[in-house]
């Protein structure tokens, strides 16, 4: 700020804590936004005087603006701007202040809120998208009133309290002396009418509760967590107020064989020792495709195959995550005569029958 705060209060900078107070007081009455509805110039020196008690209220910044001549350098230097004057309004005031973000809402009907609803999912789903469908329970406008509250041909009439407006200015008394404040009705609870033969179907709030159906697209590469928005599908409000929205959140149900990890999948995938010793060729079924495995001969447990670009989709992006397949060696267990004789044959050809053979690292062959 580039005027001096102390002039800004008409004081000098030897001025003492009670000087402040009451030359705040003085200006703070005269500038106050309800003393002088419109006048933009009167709302601006309020704000001035304000922001300049807010400082010299306060001995330490009082004592770096004196040093400094500001609050110091930084984004986070300086004033708190119109959360700073909300507090010293309320505190002297009593009530909401006019910069603040909590005021009082406008006249008339208010909007519906807004809904939730759980959605599970599949991996095939995330993987190649479709619809979901799905039932919630909403408020909806009274067909019998037409949302207007009253029952048959009576209209809601104009509140004579607040002549329509829905709200009314209220006296207070605060620090400062008595002050004018705007407060919401208390005659018609801000709607600015009041219902004279409420509807019985409704009883004068317009909606009725139902239950309704949706149908929506699933979006491809979601994970569990994700809410999706669906704008005016949600509660309407009373006596004709707006609709929410609803917020379908999703949860991603556990697949039977794949991971998901990010955008990655993972699948452990065993196979007999044959296999693994001779390599095979096999058919392998991805989430969305048939593929063909090559496992190359001496294949140990651990060893991963990639299928690039056969993962879950990159949501609202382009590409796909990896699909790694892991290999386990199924080591063959229950064997017949007939197979521990082979086995046997081969360890034997393989020099591993040797029963007092000490054992040592192979190389791999």
């Amino acid at each position: 700020m580039d005027t001096d705060l102390y002039q800004i209060l008409g004081l000098s900078r030897n001025a003492t804590q009670d000087e402040i107070k009451k030359a705040y007081r003085t200006l703070a009455r005269k500038y106050h936004p309800d003393a002088n509805p419109g006048d933009a110039e009167a709302e601006k020196r309020f704000k001035e005087v304000a922001q300049a008690y807010e400082v010299l209220s306060d001995d330490q910044k009082r004592r770096q603006y004196d040093q400094f001549g500001t609050l110091g350098g930084g984004p986070q230097s300086g004033f708190q701007g119109a959360g700073g004057i909300s507090d010293i309004f309320e505190a002297f005031f009593g009530g909401s202040s006019p910069f603040s973000n909590s005021s009082f809402r406008q006249s008339g009907p208010p909007r519906g809120s807004d809904a939730e609803v759980l959605v599970t999912v599949t991996l095939e789903e995330v993987v190649l998208g479709g619809e979901t469908t799905f039932e919630i329970e909403v408020s909806v406008p009274c067909e019998t009133c037409e949302a207007s509250g009253s029952r048959g041909e009576s209209a809601p009439e104009s509140c004579s309290r607040c002549e329509g407006r829905g709200i009314v200015q209220e006296v207070r008394q605060s620090l400062l002396g008595q002050m004018m404040s705007t407060v919401e009705c208390r005659a018609c609870h801000g709607y600015g009418s009041v219902i004279l033969d409420p509807c019985r179907t409704c009883t004068g709030t317009g909606t009725e509760r139902k239950k309704k159906g949706y149908t929506v697209g699933i979006p491809v590469g979601i994970t569990t967590g994700v809410t999706q928005r669906l704008s005016g599908m949600g509660h309407a409000g009373p006596r004709g107020g707006g609709i929410g929205d609803i917020h379908v959140r999703y949860q991603v149900a556990e697949h039977e064989r794949f991971e998901r990890v990010g955008d990655d999948l993972y699948e452990e995938l065993w196979i007999p020792v044959t296999q693994a010793a001779l390599g095979a060729s096999i058919e392998y079924s991805t989430v969305d495709s048939e593929e063909h495995l090559q496992i190359p001969a001496g294949t140990r447990t651990g060893e991963r195959i990639r299928f690039r670009g056969k993962g879950v989709p990159k949501l609202q992006r382009r590409g796909r995550g990896d699909l790694i397949v892991t290999i386990v060696v199924d080591t063959p267990v229950d064997l017949t005569k007939e197979e521990r004789k082979l086995l046997s044959e081969l360890a034997q050809m393989r020099d591993e029958m040797a029963p007092n053979k000490k054992s040592r690292n192979r190389k791999r062959r």
